[in-house]
């Protein structure tokens, strides 16, 4: 048997309205599978970070949520490096 696999896409939004389908916290994290959807919390998406990143086709995170199931659903190999920021005396 063949297995397929690939790299959800990731979306970071502004807002979630969702609850968290185990536990009802406010949303972190929506995943978005062939036979539906399912909301997480901070933790619930933490804990299940493997399996999330491995069914769903879509995922939406909050900006501010560190994900630890982000790299597996990154699609970037290395990040660019930064450029220097110019910060500006305010005196």
């Amino acid at each position: 048997m063949d297995h397929t696999t690939f790299t959800p896409v990731l979306d970071v939004v502004a807002e979630l309205t969702e609850r968290c389908d185990r536990c009802g916290a406010a949303a972190k994290l929506t995943a978005t599978m062939d036979e539906g959807g399912l909301a997480f919390c901070g933790h619930h998406a933490n804990r299940y970070a493997d399996g999330i990143a491995r069914a769903a086709a879509r995922i939406q995170v909050l900006p501010d949520f560190r994900w630890a199931g982000m790299a597996a659903a990154s699609t970037v190999d290395t990040p660019a490096p930064r450029a220097p920021r110019a910060y500006r005396n305010s005196r």
